[in-house]
């Protein structure tokens, strides 16, 4: 059993909106639940008098926010404050202060452009694709001296992003763009499974039979399609619906019907989730 955690302060009336995070927060724990797994994303603006006044008035924690207000004036790091806030509250663990912490010390030494590769490398293996796309166009847009390893490296990522999107059309082309910059064979690879995606099995066979190289790397595709294969075999999504089949066979409708309505929900909420993103990035 979990130690029980003692909340302080009050629940805002007003919640605050962290920018960075793109997210609203009601109370202190709110807020320390969002620094502690948004840490690549926070920086310095994310601490302004905005903030503390918030944390007074909508919380109710005078003395903290006059300590964070003594600590900004003497323009202490993000780190100290952000320990310092968290250590008040005492929502978090140590290991995750500690870790917040050195995760802000080692940020506060990258340059902008190092910064917003973290904070979109973050964002991706987060799932949040729309903040991601935004943070690689800035720096495709504008880094200046980038090197073709590093663009490379983001459009195969947006490839990914795009991919997952189930927009195939856009993927292939980042996915080629990526390899063309880098010669990566994994980047070739995946922008011929997004060709294989997107294209019937005619299409995708005239275009494999016409190119030598598509036809090298479409064994490697089919290879590891068959271990997917025998992976879902084992999961318990098949489990699932092998199930299924089992109940509507021996005429279990009640048991049919409640788990083919929970899957249902679950498909729903994945949906509207994928539509959201899917919007937003082709926006």
């Amino acid at each position: 059993m979990t130690k029980p955690i003692l909340c302080i302060g009050t629940y805002a009336e007003n919640p605050y909106h962290i920018e960075k995070v793109g997210r609203n927060v009601y109370c202190i724990e709110e807020l320390c639940y969002c620094l502690v797994h948004n840490a690549f994303l926070i920086d310095e603006e994310c601490f302004v008098q905005d903030l503390f006044d918030w944390i007074e008035k909508e919380c109710s924690l005078v003395r903290l926010a006059d300590e964070l207000r003594s600590m900004a004036a003497k323009r202490c790091s993000l780190a100290s404050l952000v320990g310092t806030l968290l250590d008040y509250v005492g929502y978090n663990t140590r290991k995750e202060i500690d870790e917040t912490e050195e995760i802000l010390r080692e940020n506060a030494g990258m340059d902008i452009y190092r910064k917003k590769l973290a904070r979109a490398d973050f964002l991706m293996n987060s799932g949040r694709y729309n903040m991601s796309f935004r943070e690689y166009e800035f720096l495709l847009t504008n880094m200046p001296e980038m090197d073709r390893n590093m663009r490379a490296g983001i459009e195969h990522n947006e490839g990914v992003m795009y991919a997952r999107l189930f927009l195939f059309n856009k993927a292939k082309d980042m996915f080629m763009r990526a390899y063309e910059d880098s010669g990566n064979k994994e980047s070739y690879i995946q922008y011929l499974m997004a060709v294989r995606m997107e294209y019937d099995d005619k299409e995708y066979v005239a275009y494999i039979a016409e190119n030598e190289v598509a036809y090298e790397a479409s064994l490697e595709i089919e290879k590891r399609l068959k271990e997917s294969e025998e992976l879902y075999g084992a999961s318990g999504d098949n489990i699932t619906m092998r199930a299924l089949s089992v109940y509507k066979a021996e005429g279990n409708m009640h048991e049919y019907y409640t788990q083919v309505g929970e899957m249902t929900e679950k498909l729903k909420a994945d949906y509207r989730g994928l539509v959201k993103e899917t919007a937003a990035a082709v926006r």
